[in-house]
């Protein structure tokens, strides 16, 4: 197992919510304009990664699937402790 010094996703959660961030600033060229939050959050939280993630894998996973997947990561990094 990986010490926590030498976890990298504290700086990959940095990183993607940067570019987020991004999406939502008016100065930004990625401003995506006026956001309805439940279909944003449904992408961000739900189709965006699912898709990453069967890009990534070869997998062909649903949005429900990836949900379970997600839930089994929650889990084993909520047992690491803080």
């Amino acid at each position: 197992m990986k010490s926590k010094e030498n976890e990298k996703w504290p700086a990959y959660s940095a990183h993607i919510s940067s570019a987020i961030v991004e999406l939502l600033d008016e100065e930004s060229e990625r401003y995506i304009g006026d956001v309805d939050l439940t279909q944003f959050f449904h992408a961000l939280a739900n189709s965006v990664p699912c898709n990453l993630y069967n890009k990534l894998t070869g997998s062909n996973v649903n949005h429900l699937q990836f949900n379970h997947i997600a839930n089994q990561l929650v889990f084993q990094y909520s047992k690491k402790g803080d």
